[in-house]
């Protein structure tokens, strides 16, 4: 028999999930100062806390996912820290693209997974299809073809 006073167990996120985060972060950093790191998560902590508060009082029984927040500052940072060497390999593979020129979507996607690729111990497979899926559920119809050619050249 379930005892209801019992507190719900955590749900752990997935790696996606995580990405997920860090593709949200990164993305900001083309409308906030690089300096401005700390405050950015810190912002966006404050906005997850607030639609899990949100849920929670819509739904007794929802149970958040608990975000793990070393990943996604661990990555987020990392991307900031290597931003002129993971931006170099998006010049040096996107043939004819200037980086500015690049959707803000695709470009955040493509700095994240060459984070993952050549900084984190992502294999990398994993860190292009999962860009690919990023970039289906946010860019546009025929962006992760350019994701993936971009991709499979570094």
């Amino acid at each position: 028999m379930e005892d209801l006073h019992m507190p719900a167990k955590k749900r752990i996120e997935t790696r996606s999930n995580t990405r997920n985060h860090v593709f949200n972060l990164v993305f900001q950093l083309e409308f906030f100062d690089i300096e401005e790191k700390n405050e950015i998560l810190n912002k966006y902590y404050e906005i997850l806390e607030a639609e899990i508060a949100l849920e929670t009082r819509k739904d007794d029984a929802f149970v958040p996912l608990e975000i793990n927040k070393k990943i996604i500052e661990k990555q987020f940072l990392g991307i900031i820290d290597n931003l002129d060497e993971i931006n170099e390999k998006i010049k040096q593979n996107s043939q004819g693209w200037d980086i500015e020129r690049i959707d803000k979507v695709d470009l955040a996607i493509l700095r994240l997974a060459i984070y993952e690729m050549l900084f984190d111990d992502v294999p990398v497979k994993v860190a292009i299809n999962e860009a690919i899926e990023l970039s289906k559920e946010y860019s546009s119809e025929k962006s992760y073809r350019f994701i993936n050619a971009v991709l499979g050249k570094i």
